[in-house]
């Protein structure tokens, strides 16, 4: 589930980087060199939005070059399973803890 919500994330941002784009060639066209409607420098400004700088989810698309395939993961020790499996959650949601 992780992963598929991740790359939504990523897919968001990527059609908020595309928009930014498709705006800074409509204010190039409408407005060319002008100041921008807002007081800014215009074309200029909004170009210097496209860039990683504003990525909304950049350490997302940064953590995602450490995600490791599965079949690369080792296999838990018995122990570290059963400390792992001593933990769970009750119908609320809540932790419980089951080791005492």
């Amino acid at each position: 589930m992780a992963p598929f919500f991740m790359q939504i994330l990523m897919d968001i941002d990527s059609l908020m980087t595309k928009w930014r784009y498709n705006h800074v060639m409509l204010a190039q066209r409408m407005l060319g060199s002008k100041t921008g409607t807002g007081g800014s420098s215009g074309y200029m400004y909004l170009r210097s939005t496209v860039s990683d700088r504003y990525k909304v989810f950049l350490d997302i698309f940064n953590t995602s070059s450490f995600i490791i395939p599965r079949q690369y993961i080792p296999p838990l020790t018995s122990a570290m399973r059963h400390t792992l499996h001593s933990v769970s959650e009750d119908t609320n949601g809540d932790l419980l803890d089951r080791r005492y």
